[in-house]
């Protein structure tokens, strides 16, 4: 492959990475960073995050991996459109970015949001080779405005490589925004093992009101249209006669909860289906269910499926994106069609109606999480970061703004 981009001026030391992210919270990219801080190898790579608005709850996490974060101060509320009104703090932001990246090597942007202000800093920071992301589908970006899809696409044409977490995501980036096949890597996700606290599933079954004898169907997710959450409510209706022992759990928050809660008053469902809301240890909730169910519209790679796997879940899902790369129907789980809820209320219903299949099934799911380890992630990521800066050469001599060229 060739990719352009100024020659490097340090020659040794770690290799220095900055994330740059609208801030750390408990998001599924968000997660993925953390992870890759926690599991490069610090003796060759030394970690920073950039976070554009704010911190989140996952700082703590990644300064005790040993990263430095930094805030860059763009307000979200303040600088949600563009006007000038945002332009004096988006100039602070900048030179703030173009100060804590000058010693950087590489500055691997995984959203939207990041990919754009990277793409907009770039003239004025030269110097970092730019890593873009692909971890949503089109059907995602088509619900953003033109402006911002435009913005999008020309930022990730500014990257030197696109980093995609599903082959389908991969497909779009090469489709929808021009990103020619030899600048686009496909690196999965990485899911951490099950945390293991058995101790909590007595207790969060307590808290839901749910007794021992009753099985559990739990959702992980935003309360936000495209995750299929109406459509557990018609699950919920649908079975409550023919499987009186099921109960279900939705764990998150969002914009839908209200949409959720009616929806639950209407169905007079208030026995069987609790709104948990968010959890800041969520992955310790997947013990004290039964089964999995996520009913999206779509997916990139989605880390929910994969952190099921990972507690030995049986899984039911839509076959959407990645989900289907994850998942393999009626061997490690069982993939309906989008929209179908009929068939998702059958896979429940078989489900609940049957141990032995769930026990099965969720035997395959853990094995099949081993492939999604996050040694993995940090050894496919640690090598294109090094094939990036491998082979150095001159950069251009006659002092303009032209980058040298390297094969990776």
């Amino acid at each position: 492959m060739r990719i352009r981009r100024r020659a490097r001026t340090r020659q040794d030391g770690p290799i220095r990475i900055a994330y740059l992210t609208p801030d750390l919270d408990a998001g599924g990219a968000e997660r993925q960073m953390l992870i890759l801080a926690q599991t490069l190898p610090k003796s060759s790579f030394e970690v920073r995050f950039l976070l554009l608005s704010a911190r989140g709850v996952l700082v703590d996490e990644a300064e005790a991996a040993g990263a430095r974060v930094h805030v860059l101060g763009l307000d979200r509320a303040h600088c949600a459109g563009i006007g000038l009104r945002c332009l004096p703090m988006a100039l602070r932001a900048l030179r703030r970015y173009r100060a804590l990246t000058a010693d950087v090597d590489i500055v691997d942007a995984w959203l939207i949001p990041s990919m754009i202000f990277a793409a907009s800093a770039q003239p004025f920071a030269r110097g970092p080779v730019l890593l873009g992301g692909r971890r949503s589908l089109g059907d995602v970006y088509a619900t953003k405005s033109r402006v911002r899809r435009l913005l999008a696409t020309v930022a990730a044409r500014r990257m030197t490589v696109i980093v995609a977490n599903s082959r389908i995501a991969a497909g779009e980036a090469r489709q929808r925004d021009g990103i020619g096949a030899e600048r686009i890597r496909v690196i999965p996700n990485a899911v951490l093992p099950a945390s293991g606290h058995t101790e909590r599933r007595a207790s969060a079954r307590a808290g839901w009101r749910f007794d021992v004898s009753q099985v559990v169907v739990g959702c992980v997710g935003n309360y936000k249209p495209g995750k299929g959450l109406l459509s557990l409510l018609t699950v919920a209706d649908q079975l409550r006669q023919e499987r009186p022992e099921l109960r279900y759990v939705l764990v998150g928050e969002g914009p839908l909860r209200s949409d959720l809660e009616d929806g639950i008053e209407r169905l007079a469902l208030h026995d069987i289906v609790v709104l948990h809301g968010r959890d800041a240890d969520a992955r310790s909730l997947y013990g004290s269910f039964d089964i999995y169910v996520q009913a999206s519209d779509s997916e990139g790679l989605p880390n929910v499926i994969l952190e099921a796997a990972a507690s030995g879940l049986p899984i039911v899902a839509t076959a959407v994106g990645g989900t289907s790369e994850i998942l393999t129907s009626n061997v490690d789980g069982i993939l309906v069609a989008k929209g179908d809820v009929h068939g998702l209320a059958s896979a429940v219903s078989e489900l609940a109606a049957d141990p032995g299949l769930r026990d099965r099934l969720g035997r395959a799911a853990l094995a099949r999480s081993a492939d999604y380890a996050p040694a993995r992630l940090a050894e496919s990521t640690a090598a294109l970061y090094r094939g990036l800066l491998g082979r150095e050469v001159a950069s251009a001599t006659d002092g303009d703004d032209r980058a040298a060229s390297i094969d990776a």
